[in-house]
C-alpha cells in the first residue's frame, strides 16, 4: 500500500507544548548509535522555510494472516522489569531469510549464514518498549522507530522523550526489521491497548532516503514489497498509520550544524564546510545517494550562509558498502579536503548521524595528514533533537485531522 503525501503546508515555528516540554532534555552522551546544545534560540527558522516537509498516510487492514508475526517466533512477550518486550531474546531466522539478505544487501552478499548473524548480533537487539504510565489512555498514541542506541543510549533516549509519553501514549520499537516485525507488532498492540486509533509514526533517521525507511513503510504496510527481507506486515486493525519525514535537511538539523560547525571554527571566511553523511549502501543506493546528496548540499548551503564560512558541500561516504567503494570514497574525500586545503582553508566536518559513534571513529585515519576538523556529535546531542521529535508529533496529529486526511480515509 502506497502512503498518501500530505505536504505543502508552512511549517510554524511557534513551539507547541509538546516541543517546549523537551527542549531542556539533551542526549548528551548517546552510545552505540548505528545510523543515528546551547543554541535552541538561534535564528534561522524563518530562512529556510523551503526545506522538504511532508507528511505520509495510510489506513490499513488486517494483516494478521501475513508471514513473521504469529506467535512472536515463540519467544515470551511478557515485559522484564524496565516495561521492555523482547529484550535480550535470540531472535532466529528462517532459513529463506538468508538468501533474501544477501540478494538485497550487497555488503552481505558474499556472507555466510554464521556472518550475517554476526552482523544481526552487532546491531544490537530488537525489541517493543512502551513507555507512557500504565494509566495513561487516549486515542492519539506514538511509534517511534529507530535503529537503536544500545541499552545506555536506549535509556537516555527514553528519558530525553518521557514529557511527551505523560501527554500522549508512546512506544519504541528499536530494530532493523531485518529478521522478524515482533517488536513493532507488540509496540501497536500496546498502543491499541491504551485506546489509541490515531498513530504518528517517528522514524529516527537522517534520511528518508534509505533502505531502512522502506523496509519500516514495508513492514507498517505502506509498501507491498520488502527492502530487506520478507518478514511479514504487521496487523494495523483499528488504527490509522501517519508516518512522518526523516530528518532531511529540516531547518532545525541545519540549526544543530550551525551549531556544530561553529564549535570548531575560527576564522569562518577562512573555511570550508563539509556536510558528511553515511551513505545508502543497498541495492538501491544510487537513487537513494542522488537525493540525499541534494540534502546534504542544501544544509551545507544554510551552514554558509548563516554563518559566514567560505563554501560549503555535501558527501556520502557509503560506509556500509563493499570495501572497493568505501576506499574510492575516502579518495574523493581527501580530493575534495585536499582542494580547500590548497586554497589556504581549513576543512570543517559536521554530519547528520543520529550518534556520535559510527564513521567518526574512522575520520582520523581518512582524512590523516589534511587541514581538517571534526565536530563529531551527533544530532542525537543537540538539545533541538528532542524539540524536532516534538514537532514531528505535533506536526502528525494537525495533519491526522486535515480535510485531505479524512478524505483519504
Amino acid at each position: 500500500m502506497t502512503a498518501n503525501n500530505l505536504s505543502g503546508q508552512p511549517r510554524s515555528r511557534t513551539l507547541s507544548l509538546l516541543a517546549a516540554a523537551g527542549l531542556a532534555l539533551s542526549l548528551a552522551a548517546c552510545a552505540g548509535d548505528h545510523d543515528h546544545g546551547e543554541h535552541a534560540g538561534h535564528a534561522g527558522h524563518d530562512s529556510h522555510a523551503g526545506h522538504n516537509d511532508h507528511g505520509a498516510h495510510a489506513g490499513h487492514g488486517d494483516h494478521a494472516g501475513h508471514a513473521g508475526h504469529a506467535g512472536h517466533h515463540g519467544h515470551s512477550t511478557e515485559p522484564d522489569e524496565l516495561g521492555r518486550r523482547l529484550w535480550g531474546m535470540e531472535h532466529v531466522m528462517p532459513p529463506e531469510l538468508y538468501d533474501e539478505l544477501r540478494a538485497n544487501i550487497p555488503l552481505f552478499a558474499r556472507y555466510s549464514n554464521a556472518e550475517i548473524d554476526l552482523a544481526m548480533e552487532q546491531m544490537g537487539p530488537e525489541y517493543s518498549w512502551y513507555i507512557s504510565p500504565p494509566e495513561l489512555r487516549g486515542d492519539q498514541g506514538v511509534l517511534v522507530l529507530s535503529h537503536g542506541f544500545r541499552e545506555r543510549g536506549d535509556m537516555m533516549f527514553r528519558q530525553s522523550i518521557q514529557s511527551y509519553a505523560n501527554i500522549f501514549p508512546i512506544a519504541m520499537a528499536p530494530g532493523m526489521a531485518m529478521m522478524m516485525n515482533d517488536n513493532i507488532q507488540l509496540a501497536l498492540d500496546d498502543l491499541r491497548e491504551a485506546g489509541v486509533r490515531t498513530v504518528v509514526v517517528v522514524p529516527i533517521l537522517s534520511t528518508s532516503h534509505n533502505e531502512l525507511m522502506r523496509q519500516w513503510e514495508y513492514v507498517l504496510g505502506f509498501r507491498d514489497e520488502p527492502e530487506f527481507a520478507t518478514v511479514g506486515q504487521v496487523n494495523t486493525e483499528g488504527l490509522e498509520l501517519f508516518i512522518m519525514p526523516a530528518l532531511n535537511d529540516d531547518p532545525m538539523v541545519a540549526e544543530m550544524l550551525l551549531d556544530y560547525a561553529l564549535d570548531i571554527s575560527e576564522n569562518p571566511a577562512n573555511e570550508t564546510i563539509m556536510v558528511l553523511a553515511h551513505g545508502a549502501s543497498g541495492k538501491n543506493a544510487a537513487e537513494d545517494n542522488v537525493k540525499e546528496l541534494v540534502i546534504l548540499n542544501n544544509l551545507a548551503r544554510y551552514i554558509v550562509e548563516d554563518g559566514g564560512f567560505s563554501s560549503g558541500f555535501g558527501f556520502l561516504l557509503q560506509d556500509d558498502a563493499p570495501p572497493e567503494i568505501r576506499a574510492q570514497n575516502v579518495e574523493r574525500m581527501r580530493e575534495k579536503v585536499g582542494e580547500a586545503n590548497a586554497r589556504g582553508e581549513r576543512v570543517l566536518v559536521v554530519t547528520n548521524l543520529i550518534g556520535s559513534r559510527t564513521i567518526q571513529a574512522k575520520m582520523r585515519q581518512d582524512l590523516a595528514g589534511m587541514d581538517y576538523r571534526l565536530n563529531a556529535r551527533g544530532l542525537s546531542e543537540h538539545e533541538n533533537f528532542t524539540v524536532w521529535i516534538g514537532e514531528m508529533i505535533r506536526e502528525g496529529f494537525e495533519k491526522s485531522t486535515m480535510p485531505s486526511a479524512a478524505a483519504a480515509r
